[in-house]
């Protein structure tokens, strides 16, 4: 169950925090607190460390919630909480990840969104963005990418239904935000 107090008090736990530890840890709890307030969605588990990898958020999708319908059943989350924009190297990281893990949908959250620019047609910075679109169309991956401002508007479980959809939608139209 949502509680806009609740998730307005982890926001700011996020502002204050100082050391990357903190920021990092303050940004996950947040991720986990909004993800599980999805119906149907439960985070399975949290920093998983893997022979040569880590996996912030491993969900658990019931597809309960209608948005969420079409996305696997496994649903891997990558948070970070950056003063920059997350690079393309970074994210395919991620893409690998899902790869491996034969799951075809995924959340990015991303404080500062992601590199790039295809969007002005000349594909001079292709950067995170491209490698989203090429995921979609040479795989069929979905990857959401949410950013701090997004985090930032969220009121109610309808929000972040509506943040999600968009999103997903969103490479469909030569869009990632």
């Amino acid at each position: 169950m949502f509680d806009l107090q609740h998730y307005q008090g982890l926001l700011l736990q996020v502002q204050i925090a100082q050391t990357p530890h903190q920021k990092g840890q303050t940004f996950e709890t947040l991720s986990e607190y909004l993800l599980n307030s999805l119906d149907g969605v439960e985070v399975q588990e949290r920093d998983i460390q893997m022979p040569y990898e880590e996996i912030d958020l491993l969900l658990w999708n019931a597809r309960t919630e209608e948005v969420l319908q079409p996305w696997d059943h496994v649903v891997l989350v990558e948070c970070k909480n950056w003063s920059a924009p997350v690079g393309a190297a970074v994210l395919d990281n991620f893409l690998q990840k899902l790869r491996r893990s034969h799951i075809t949908t995924g959340i990015f959250i991303a404080a500062n969104g992601v590199t790039g620019d295809f969007l002005n047609g000349n594909n001079a910075h292709r950067g995170a963005i491209a490698l989203l679109r090429d995921a979609l169309m040479l795989d069929g991956m979905r990857i959401v990418v949410i950013r701090w401002e997004d985090l930032q508007a969220i009121q109610s479980v309808a929000d972040i239904c509506e943040l999600i959809k968009k999103r997903y939608c969103a490479p469909y139209m030569n869009r990632v935000f």
